[in-house]
């Protein structure tokens, strides 16, 4: 997630310079055909242009609008597993009976839960086929790597080894985590370490957690319809390969020494197109670790060290700081 004022320029450019160099190439291209081998057929009326790109611009509209609905949608699931796991962890600890045997029951559930909120984020971080592999900078990548390393390690750390073992060969370790959690108060039900009522209600924030947890893998294993994000490219790759040529008629009525003009304007056209069209391509799946998408790692660890403050323990980790702007 892109958290200061404006995009720095630097990013701009790096989405920005294949279009720039497409637009440059297709702008010479009008020039040269129609000056130089006088091909002056090549100069196309303007309004069959213009038609294409007022449908563009509506097909790119209404992906860019799905795109910020799908990455808004996933920023509220996991707004909500924030609100849950702290509701569950103070209802765990007021419920509970307040003695030795108690605290250690919370310690281990509020553990768990921990190494879920990994699991989770772990399972969110893995690549789909749809997903892209080439739209993050070097620095963005390795932030990222950074940000997703620990995941297994906090896992470890988080469960008791003969949990983690019973739990590594399972398919979906997230759903399993938080199977042992309700295995876990169905035990303190039946020792009449909470009752009924209590039990009830934390089963109800782990039901919420499994809720929260389904929507999150609804969004990251379902892709945006691919005939939208093909049929967008298309479009906008006609419009900006017509654009050069339906200028040429204005900028010849304005005389031969102004034709050059007409690369920066078809420039800054199809800059414009292609930069809407890039906006919704790259956040439409708000869980691949570009700059748009979530920032689970961020999330997780502000619950961890919420979760970690409330069991007073002495080694709470510090927040994760923005990289180059960008909390991951």
């Amino acid at each position: 997630m892109y958290v200061n004022r404006y995009l720095s320029p630097l990013i701009v450019y790096f989405y920005s310079w294949r279009m720039v160099l497409f637009s440059i190439a297709t702008g010479s291209i009008a020039i040269f055909v129609y000056s130089y081998l006088g091909w002056t057929w090549v100069a196309i009326p303007w309004l069959p242009v213009s038609l294409v790109g007022t449908a563009t611009a509506f097909f790119v509209g209404f992906k860019n609008n799905q795109s910020y609905d799908r990455s808004w949608e996933a920023r509220k699931i996991w707004g909500s597993i924030t609100n849950h796991s702290r509701s569950f962890g103070a209802a765990l600890r007021a419920f509970t009976v307040n003695d030795e045997e108690g605290n250690d029951d919370v310690r281990i559930m509020l553990h768990r839960h921990i190494a879920w909120l990994y699991a989770l984020k772990n399972a969110m971080a893995q690549r789909t086929a749809w997903e892209h592999k080439d739209r993050a900078s070097e620095r963005q990548r390795a932030a990222l790597q950074r940000a997703q390393n620990p995941c297994e390690q906090e896992i470890e750390k988080h469960l008791a080894a003969s949990e983690l073992a019973a739990l590594k060969m399972k398919k979906n370790l997230a759903t399993q985590i938080l199977d042992r959690q309700s295995q876990h108060l169905s035990k303190l039900r039946e020792a009449g370490r909470v009752d009924p009522y209590q039990h009830v209600a934390l089963q109800d924030l782990i039901s919420s957690l499994y809720d929260e947890q389904g929507k999150s893998e609804r969004i990251k294993n379902t892709p945006f319809p691919r005939q939208y994000a093909t049929t967008s490219n298309l479009f906008i790759f006609v419009f900006m390969t017509l654009l050069p040529f339906g200028l040429l008629p204005q900028f010849v009525e304005l005389g031969e020494k102004y034709m050059l003009l007409l690369i920066p304007f078809n420039l800054i056209v199809s800059w414009v197109f292609m930069f809407m069209e890039y906006v919704g391509d790259i956040s439409e799946n708000p869980f691949e670790g570009l700059l748009n998408d979530v920032p689970t790692a961020t999330i997780v660890r502000n619950i961890e060290i919420d979760l970690m403050d409330m069991l007073s323990d002495e080694t709470v980790p510090d927040r994760f700081q923005p990289t180059s702007g960008i909390l991951f």
